[in-house]
């Protein structure tokens, strides 16, 4: 299976065929036109690329309209927003939000390779904040990722024939899946700072324990957090507050054994760990939007 992995990065590498420096840049006209579009309107890729070792590499001072995210794929180098200042490593990803004075460049001694994208769009900030970047928090951290590059690699290789609606359409795809899958990964990376305890896994925690009754006091001991830090820490990441999303992981597993006829639609609840079936009756209801009993009826 490595061997063709490798044989496939090979080829994507074959099919790119560039020594130092790629970039494929959108023309303001096609922007223009395709920032009509119902699709695209809400996310276009207007410029990606790649450099390789880029000794001497600088930007001062500039300010663009694009949100940009840079991937450093090797090397290292540094990141100024408006007078403050990071050290960017391989691994890390940063951005550049819009309409905001920013440098960058590479480490004299050790210059970064580094692939970048340049988007827009009415969800493009929606996505960044997805992801928790923001100018204060620009960085994050993935380290090395051959899903990440993979895509940026398909990106590119969709641009260099042309900016025709299906190739903008496509490239923009793969940015949707690049932005989405880095917040799978700051889902799963989201570290407490006392400890190693992610959300994920407090997550597989409810999923073992889903027939139980577990309480914010058990959640926030097996996380080693306090209850504030970890309600806060666990609704940044899921959109939920704890016991919120555990009660809407019982009526996902009550949808799943709902599926199968053979189990009564009272043991459902039973199962679950309710001990009224009214209580769980609804609760489904109020989750899910119809009743148990609806719901076996649709399937």
């Amino acid at each position: 299976m490595n061997d063709i992995k490798k044989d496939l990065h090979s080829k994507k590498v074959q099919r790119l065929d560039y020594d130092k420096k790629l970039s494929f840049y959108t023309p303001p006209d096609i922007i223009e036109k395709e920032s009509e579009n119902e699709i695209l309107s809400n996310l276009l890729l207007t410029w990606a690329g790649c450099y390789t070792k880029a000794f001497g590499h600088r930007v001062h001072h500039r300010i663009l309209e694009d949100t940009v995210i840079i991937y450093c794929v090797d090397g290292g180098g540094w990141l100024e927003l408006e007078n403050k200042r990071w050290d960017i490593k391989k691994g890390d990803i940063f951005l550049c939000p819009p309409n905001i004075p920013h440098s960058y460049g590479a480490d004299d001694l050790s210059p970064w390779t580094k692939y970048w994208l340049h988007f827009r769009g009415k969800n493009a900030k929606a996505y960044t904040t997805l992801l928790g970047l923001t100018q204060e928090n620009p960085i994050l951290k993935i380290n090395e990722n051959p899903k990440i590059l993979s895509l940026l690699q398909d990106i590119l290789i969709v641009l260099r024939t042309g900016y025709t609606q299906s190739n903008l359409l496509l490239s923009t795809s793969y940015l949707i899946n690049i932005l989405t899958y880095l917040n799978s990964l700051s889902m799963s990376e989201g570290l407490n700072k006392d400890g190693n305890m992610t959300v994920e896994k407090v997550i597989t925690y409810m999923l073992d324990n889903i027939n139980s009754n577990l309480t914010l006091e058990q959640l926030s001991h097996y996380a080693s957090l306090s209850k504030y830090h970890f309600i806060h820490l666990f609704k940044e990441k899921t959109g939920y507050s704890p016991m919120n999303y555990f009660i809407r992981l019982k009526m996902h597993k009550a949808c799943e054994m709902l599926g199968n006829s053979s189990v009564k639609v009272s043991s459902v609840g039973t199962t679950l760990g309710f001990s009224n079936p009214y209580y769980f009756s609804n609760t489904f209801k109020r989750v899910i939007g119809k009743s148990p009993q609806h719901y076996r009826e649709l399937l």
